[in-house]
């Protein structure tokens, strides 16, 4: 009988377990269902990834390689890359396991905030989805300079030459090649090598360890070797027995002797003069359409030589209408031409070379004293005009800066312009108007300088344009203003300002000994 029950009951056991494995089932199915929905999409724009906070994650986890472009919309430099990076990631698109994407750092600004990225453009590389140690890609500006990078990333980052043919076909397919002659490719100076072929992405670099090439160029220890089409067309880079290649210095030479002895200043150049590592640069201005250029020129190139490695030698062709940013900057006037310039660009203090000729010797004399810090740093004032102080605006050049700032009865809010700046110009409306607003009081003075044509020495200006309040007193306190660029946010900070004074005038009632400043004022 118990059988019986047991082989009746069977049935009904079997259809409930069956019913509940088809209910988890189908709760899979439909879990799944949802989770895939949920799953944060990623649109494309010309083969490349947009990416925001919400999908990055995604993004990371379904690509090995990921190469992100954080760029500003209405920064010129970050145009002309995403143009470029645009190409690059076209080429690669077969390339299933690197994608290349962008994030726009005026929408995305917790992705910009979290990677640390404040100039831009700014190109970070992850890899294997690793979110917290992306490498910085610096150096590219074209397309074919974004892919090498990737690819020497991704796999070798130097051509193993083989043979012969191989070896000669290779130096001579561009204007500058770096070889690598390694008698052992797998020790720490090849590796050192590598490394360096990394980072410079527009050079193609090869390697070999063939005993027929060390006797074909004459080499009997290791030694990289640059191959250029001009001027001196081998340059070596000799490696002791027993020493040890530093990434460094190998950079530097390679960076130093990839430019010509006197570099043309142009949109393709720019960043390799900055690439460098150079600080001082020496420019000359120069109209190349002028009959005396080519003597001039050749004179400024023989000074050159001797001083390849401590200075970068520049030209500057006045007659080229892209370089008048360059020419305000120094203060070049047409009457000025040609003249010859050298700036510290860590410093950012700028030398007029005083001789009036430009001949080989005055060059080697100027670079010469300022190596050895005897040349006095450039010192430019404008005219002070003679109405600097009858309109509302006071007008503050050089000579007269630090006197009206500096002073103990009236704060000083100086606007710092340069007269090309598009922004400066709609600027100046604004602070026109301020000026009327203040015009009549007793401790607030409305100022403007032009910082391209006068030398403060006492503030540090980063860019165009930028603001600074002067607190009246002794102790020389500057404040720099970061608000809102407008009359009543200007107006606002200013009467704050003002209440300011007002309290520690109260608090120093004891006190009256407090000069005024000038009449003119």
């Amino acid at each position: 009988m118990r059988i019986s029950v047991f082989v009746l009951l069977l049935p009904t056991c079997l259809s409930l377990v069956w019913a509940e494995h088809n209910a988890k089932n189908e709760k899979e199915r439909h879990d799944a269902k949802t989770q895939k929905v949920k799953k944060p999409k990623i649109k494309e724009n010309q083969s490349v990834l947009v990416l925001n906070k919400g999908n990055f994650d995604r993004a990371l986890k379904e690509s090995a390689f990921l190469l992100v472009n954080f760029y500003a919309p209405l920064s010129g430099a970050s145009l002309a890359l995403l143009t470029e990076f645009e190409k690059a990631a076209e080429q690669l698109k077969s390339e299933k396991q690197v994608n290349l994407c962008k994030v726009d750092v005026s929408v995305e600004k917790d992705l910009a905030k979290e990677f640390g990225t404040q100039d831009y453009p700014v190109l970070k590389f992850f890899i294997k989805g690793d979110r917290k140690n992306p490498l910085t890609c610096t150096g590219v500006r074209t397309a074919s300079s974004i892919i090498t990078w990737l690819r020497r990333r991704i796999g070798p980052s130097a051509t193993r030459l083989l043979n012969m043919t191989h070896i000669e076909t290779f130096i001579a397919s561009e204007d500058v090649v770096v070889v690598g002659f390694f008698k052992d490719l797998k020790e720490n100076n090849t590796k050192t090598f590598y490394e360096t072929a990394k980072d410079i992405p527009d050079i193609p670099f090869g390697v070999t360890n063939s005993a027929k090439h060390f006797v074909k160029y004459s080499i009997s220890t290791d030694t990289v070797i640059l191959f250029r089409k001009f001027e001196e067309e081998r340059l070596d880079f000799k490696i002791a027995n027993g020493s040890t290649l530093e990434k460094d210095k190998l950079t530097k030479f390679i960076k130093v002797n990839e430019l010509h002895l006197v570099t043309e200043y142009n949109q393709m150049t720019s960043n390799k003069i900055f690439d460098v590592g150079i600080d001082s640069h020496l420019l000359l201005f120069v109209d190349k359409t002028s009959k005396e250029f080519n003597e001039i020129y050749e004179n400024f190139k023989a000074a050159a030589a001797d001083l390849r490695a401590q200075i970068i030698f520049i030209l500057v062709d006045t007659d080229e209408s892209m370089n008048g940013c360059l020419r305000e900057f120094f203060q070049i006037r047409d009457m000025d031409v040609p003249a010859v310039r050298l700036i510290n660009t860590t410093d950012n203090v700028r030398y007029r070379m005083q001789a009036e000729q430009i001949i080989t010797e005055n060059v080697k004399s100027f670079c010469q004293a300022y190596l050895n810090g005897k040349e006095k740093p450039q010192q430019h004032s404008e005219d002070l005009p003679e109405d600097w102080n009858k309109n509302p605006v006071k007008v503050l050049v050089g000579s007269n800066f630090d006197e009206v700032v500096f002073n103990t009865s009236k704060g000083v809010f100086v606007l710092f312009c340069a007269p090309w700046s598009q922004r400066c110009k709609q600027i100046n409306f604004i602070w026109d108007q301020l000026g009327e607003k203040y015009k009549d009081s007793e401790n607030i003075v409305i100022a403007k300088v032009d910082i391209t044509a006068n030398d403060i020495d006492s503030v540090i200006i980063e860019e165009y344009p930028s603001f600074k309040y002067f607190s009246p007193g002794s102790d020389r306190k500057i404040v720099h203003y970061t608000s809102a660029q407008t009359l009543e946010a200007f107006s606002k900070f200013l009467d704050k300002q003002g209440k300011s004074k007002k309290r520690d005038e109260k608090s120093n009632r004891t006190d009256n000994s407090v000069d005024g400043l000038k009449d003119e004022l």
